[in-house]
């Protein structure tokens, strides 16, 4: 207790909000304000004059966010989860104050929003905590984030934001806009991989398969993990509050349920096709070796007439012929067709 007291003194006696990555100002009808973090007390996210609200966005990553943290108007559970270490989806409501764990993708610094498209082989994912009221969103994070980002540029460029739960759902709705550019590149990836396939011009396309089946599992899992959380969630509290919260879960479920579908279908779709390519694969290997197989097969008698005839002994036949070559190439050939025609009455040497 007394430790806490402490913290909420230091940050009490800290000038601004030192660390804060940004701090923005919504008015009435959702138009952005840059404010300056350095300047402006913790004591003015408690300001309820008009419609305004404010959105605070922390680098947990900086030792200076814990005493910011500290002073917000929130709830113990709340500054508990912005904290937080965890790297897990969650979501609580707790009276008027929504706080959790979103995942999002990892943000590469350079790296033009526009020109991003889908996700790379390198792009990994990251941890959005949050905690959110009527008047305010506080977002953290300990590395660049991709949906957050893109959601503070379309901020920026005076995309309208009534509200802190409709910025919250604009960073999921761009988390899942990443999901689906990438799930459209991949079905177009595996529609030129079975048109290959199906011309039967089989080259890279097991490793192609194996590289887009890793992908779409990089983009189930997460989906996977959003799912489990948000839809228990709308569940549990559908009957007992009205927080507008709800129907931005409920359109977010209905959202993910469809991607994760695609993507699901995906998965099953390149299993199915890299079943197709082995099939295909072990076809070509059985009949090259049943071609291997008929040439050693024809081979073999010459070769043992050959061998007879190279017998350094007494009594061969033809030893003393002029024409004795002639007639060992005429015994071994006829050996051969005789094998030949031996595997054609067994079925074997029939063309499949």
């Amino acid at each position: 207790m007394a430790a806490s007291i402490e913290t909420n003194a230091t940050a009490a006696t800290l000038p601004g909000l030192p660390g804060a990555l940004w701090l923005y100002r919504f008015d009435g009808e959702g138009r952005a304000r840059t404010l300056d973090a350095g300047t402006c007390e913790a004591s003015a996210l408690r300001s309820t004059e008009g419609d305004d609200w404010y959105w605070l966005h922390l680098d947990l990553s900086d030792v200076r966010s814990a005493q910011i943290v500290a002073g917000l108007p929130l709830p113990e559970e709340a500054h508990a989860t912005l904290l937080s270490p965890d790297s897990h989806v969650n979501l609580q409501l707790d009276d008027d104050v929504a706080h959790g764990t979103f995942v999002d993708w990892a943000h590469q610094r350079g790296v033009d929003l526009a020109a991003e498209g889908p996700l790379r082989g390198d792009d990994g994912i990251g941890w959005l905590h949050f905690a959110m009221t009527e008047r305010l969103l506080v977002t953290a994070r300990r590395q660049p984030l991709r949906s957050l980002e893109a959601a503070r540029r379309a901020v920026i460029a005076g995309a309208p934001t009534d509200a802190p739960v409709r910025l919250l759902e604009m960073v999921a709705g761009r988390f899942a806009d990443t999901v689906e550019r990438s799930s459209d590149g991949l079905s177009a990836r595996l529609d030129r991989i079975e048109d290959r396939v199906l011309a039967d011009s089989i080259g890279e396309e097991r490793r192609d398969l194996a590289q887009l089946r890793h992908q779409t599992v990089r983009l189930h899992r997460p989906l996977t993990a959003m799912r489990r959380v948000l839809k228990p969630f709308e569940q549990r509290h559908a009957g007992d509050t009205d927080h507008e919260l709800l129907p931005a879960v409920a359109r977010l479920n209905q959202r993910f349920d469809d991607l994760d579908g695609d993507v699901g279908t995906l998965q099953e779709r390149a299993r199915l096709l890299q079943d197709e390519v082995a099939a295909k694969l072990a076809e070509r290997t059985n009949r090259h070796l049943y071609v291997l197989s008929m040439i050693t097969a024809l081979l073999l008698p010459p070769s043992l007439v050959a061998g007879v005839f190279g017998m350094n002994l007494p009594g061969l036949p033809f030893a003393h012929s002029t024409h004795g070559l002639t007639f060992a190439l005429l015994l071994g050939a006829a050996s051969s067709v005789g094998v030949y025609l031996l595997l054609r009455r067994m079925g074997v040497a029939r063309s499949t």
